[in-house]
């Protein structure tokens, strides 16, 4: 399969939809974050399942994973909702935004709230995808 890696530049609320349904269903570690107050930027890295594929099932019978970097700008403040332990794994479910913030939803009643002033949101595929077999399921 050709590797078509994303770099996507979002400065409105259409944007972070879209964004929203490319992550759904992404792995985040806890650990792979980084807030740097001084540049007001949140970085964190995620194992996104690759839905823009989903329908493109290969001869070899399978689905594509990537790594990608979600680079947000502009951010004040960031809160955490939940227990979430040092070394936990986190599905994303959803990702929106408002006017003054942009929230992270995951499974096990967990959420990152980011307070922002503005939006600015980078997605960028760090690698080539890599095959996997399972295709996340929603009941």
């Amino acid at each position: 399969m050709k590797q078509n890696r994303l770099l996507l530049k979002i400065e409105d609320f259409e944007g972070c939809d879209l964004i929203s349904s490319l992550l759904q269903d992404s792995i985040f570690h806890i650990s792979l974050h980084f807030f740097h107050e001084k540049k007001k930027r949140f970085h964190l890295m995620l194992n996104r399942f690759c839905w823009e594929h989903a329908d493109c099932f290969d001869e070899n019978q399978c689905y594509y994973r990537v790594h990608s970097g979600l680079y947000i700008h502009h951010v004040d403040s960031i809160f955490v909702h939940g227990s979430i332990a040092k070394e936990q794994y986190l599905n994303l479910l959803t990702f929106h935004s408002s006017s003054n913030e942009i929230n992270m939803v995951f499974s096990g009643n967990s959420y990152i709230c980011i307070n922002i002033s503005n939006i600015l949101v980078y997605l960028k595929d760090l690698h080539d995808m890599y095959p996997t077999m399972t295709m996340p399921m929603h009941p």
